[in-house]
């Protein structure tokens, strides 16, 4: 299930996505903000990707991603070539690839990163993050 929003709040991360999955804490302000959110597609494969390697069955986990009210956009050429400039985050700061997609989104569409990741907030970077481990609501 695709859901369309013409400008989201937030870009979700994988640790967004494993917390609402996993329960963990502050997945309710993740699920608060699932209306007002976007998930990157290489967010999308790296969430699958560890759940599945956790023990989760593939199906399940397929079934309720897919039930999140969230759009997943795609991870295209103009976005690889807009995100050039976060490339260095990778060597310089241990920065996966899937988290460089999602701060590329974010910056992108206007959008905050959320995620649990407390080093994003001293990337000084023009991209609003959002920690939803340190917040009531989004």
């Amino acid at each position: 299930m695709s859901t369309k929003i013409e400008y989201p709040h937030y870009v979700l991360d994988t640790s967004a996505l494993l917390a609402l999955f996993r329960s963990e804490p502050g997945w309710d302000v993740v699920q608060a903000a699932l209306g007002e959110s976007a998930v990157c597609a290489v967010n999308l494969t790296e969430t699958i990707t560890k759940l599945v390697r956790k023990g989760g069955e593939p199906r399940l986990v397929e079934r309720y991603l897919r039930g999140l009210p969230t759009p997943i956009l795609p991870w295209d050429e103009e976005l690889a070539w807009e995100s050039r400039d976060l490339a260095p985050l990778a060597w310089t700061r241990g920065i996966s690839l899937a988290d460089r997609a999602c701060l590329g989104l974010a910056r992108h569409l206007g959008a905050a990163a959320m995620t649990s990741d407390t080093e994003w907030a001293k990337l000084n970077l023009d991209i609003r993050v959002v920690l939803f481990r340190q917040r009531k609501r989004p």
